[in-house]
């Protein structure tokens, strides 16, 4: 063979790989679009066509039913959700200060205890509650001699706003982060106090941040149907209305028109938090601050500062007690009045009840590995790639954060319930469902991540002859690598405790960890569903403990 023979060889098998790689490329792409459009937008769509489903074709009968006979339900959703908005957020602004203004082991005590609560399951703040406040509450009862009734609107409204302050908090602290440094510094040269600074910078400076914190809460307790379930008593709002219509009746029209009172307030609500999204970003330089501590003593601050660390204080201590509450009750007995230690019922749920917790643990897995990898590739392709309709993909895939749980589980239902793409009754739902349900935090942590992989990296590897696909697959997934195990912990941890969502999906001989959670609430089997807790929250903990590990070791410098 002749020595010219081999470079035309070598150049044609380049090219071959060429073409093969953009083909898979295009490939790619038109797969992660379509599977948008397929698991979020589609069953949207079909929530609308069965709520306006009529006995002639279309009709508005199902919104005159709903809004004749459940106008109460309604207006006890807006008011249940606009105290729980703005108690929640006076919760979160307080204690992002504190933590914001705090530095050492007390911060690092905090940050833990704010960890803990973001990866416990729901319906955990209902259990403390009827264990600590109940007719025979360890608090109520036992320490105050008190016999009260905890069911009502009012247990509802405390129990979500002490639920949704974690996040909040840890979003208006990543905003404190982000401060100028030269506006407080600039406001103390001019002579003001810290008193002045916090309500004159400060503040005003966190206004954004504080009405998305307001309007996310208020989404959130739109959506939420386990605790009005399970605390509210006689008070139920819209989202436990829609539970039990579902449940107990299986009218899909009714729930459907219900749903869309709860998915059109969310849309509305999505696009006005990307509005004051981007006006945050403007107000905190874009991320340009670079102090790891507010410079400011909330002591010294006057009425608002010791106003901030009292509350969030008394949140704090809140949550010592009702994850304490949580941990304890699984191992203790009542006997003759006073309890005992035990491992009885430890002994009964390994016994008969690994199976959902198994299942939840392979459920998270697949999630996680896909929905990351999905998160990536569609991160690459809208923030890189700049895809024609970038934007109206990048807001289908943001809406799943902004819609009801239950809105996004009929959805589903009502989307792949015949042929040609049945898929009820399967895991494969339950998993899609999960994965589409996070997706929007995924994408953002690797957009994000993208921002930090410079562009010359990719010029670089295509003037040396790397094709679209090679460039994707040499140079900007490994540079994810972070990112990977970020969404990767985040992914696992909401599988393991998402609910609203799959409620409806779940094949009741495949349940979950997190259904039987719920089961064990509902009918008072108060000590199994503590444990379960504890078991969920462990599992959580070692996971998310062992990325962090992962990445700490990746990201530590390499010396020679």
């Amino acid at each position: 063979m002749s020595n010219r023979s081999v470079p035309a060889k070598r150049a044609s098998k380049d090219a071959l790989f060429r073409i093969c790689g953009k083909g898979v490329d295009k490939l790619l792409l038109v797969a992660l679009l379509g599977s948008v459009c397929l698991f979020v937008l589609y069953p949207i769509l079909c929530i609308l066509m069965r709520s306006l489903r009529g006995g002639e074709g279309l009709s508005l009968a199902a919104y005159e039913t709903v809004w004749s006979q459940y106008r109460v339900n309604l207006w006890n959703s807006v008011f249940v959700g606009t105290l729980t908005a703005a108690f929640c957020t006076i919760l979160s602004t307080a204690t992002a200060l504190f933590l914001s203004t705090r530095k050492g082991w007390a911060k690092l005590l905090c940050m833990g205890l704010l960890l803990v609560t973001m990866v416990s399951p729901p319906f955990v703040s209902s259990l403390a509650y009827i264990q600590l406040y109940g007719r025979r509450g360890w608090i109520t009862y036992r320490l105050l001699g008190l016999s009260w009734d905890p069911y009502n609107c009012w247990g509802v409204i405390w129990m979500q706003s002490i639920s949704f302050v974690p996040l909040n908090a840890l979003f208006l602290t990543g905003m404190l982060s982000k401060l100028d440094p030269g506006s407080l510094q600039a406001a103390r040269d001019l002579g003001a106090g810290p008193g002045a600074i916090l309500r004159d910078v400060v503040l005003p400076l966190l206004r954004p941040g504080i009405w998305v914190s307001l309007l996310l809460s208020f989404v959130r307790s739109l959506a939420d149907f386990g605790t009005p379930v399970i605390i509210g008593g006689r008070f139920s709002t819209i989202a436990s209305e829609i539970y039990l219509q579902l449940v107990g009746y299986s009218n899909l029209e009714k729930a459907s028109a219900m749903n869309m009172f709860l998915l059109l307030p969310s849309i509305a609500a999505f696009f006005l938090y990307r509005h004051l999204m981007r006006q945050a970003d403007l107000m905190t330089g874009n991320g340009r601050g670079t102090q790891a501590q507010l410079p400011l003593q909330l002591r010294r601050c006057g009425p608002a500062g010791l106003l901030a660390a009292g509350v969030s204080l008394l949140f704090f201590v809140m949550m010592i007690l009702q994850y304490g509450c949580i941990f304890l009750s699984g191992f203790l007995k009542l006997s003759k009045g006073s309890y005992s230690f035990t491992t009885k019922y430890l002994e009964e749920l390994l016994k008969y009840d690994t199976s959902t917790l198994l299942r939840s643990v392979e459920y998270a897995l697949v999630v996680s590995l896909a929905g990351t990898l999905f998160a990536m590739l569609f991160s690459y392709y809208m923030e890189r790639r700049k895809v024609p309709g970038r934007s109206l993909f990048d807001c289908l895939v943001t809406l799943p954060y902004m819609l009801p749980g239950t809105c996004f589980g009929i959805g589903y239902i009502l989307a792949f319930n015949h042929e040609p793409l049945k898929l009820t009754g399967t895991a494969v739902i339950v998993m899609a469902n999960m994965l589409f349900k996070q997706l929007p935090t995924t994408t953002k942590i690797c957009s994000a991540a993208l921002t930090q992989v410079p562009v010359s990296l990719e010029r670089a590897a295509r003037d040396l002859g790397g094709g679209q696909f090679a460039v994707l697959r040499d140079v900007i997934l490994p540079s994810l690598r972070p990112a990977f195990f970020s969404c990767f912990a985040y992914n696992f941890s909401s599988s393991m405790t998402t609910a609203g969502a799959i409620l409806f999906l779940i094949n009741p001989g495949k349940k979950l960890a997190v259904f039987k959670l719920f089961d064990a609430v509902y009918v008072g089997e108060y000590a199994t569903a503590s444990l379960i807790s504890t078991i969920l929250i462990l599992i959580v903990l070692a996971m998310e403990g062992l990325a962090y590990l992962i990445t700490w070791k990746e990201a530590k410098p390499r010396v020679s």
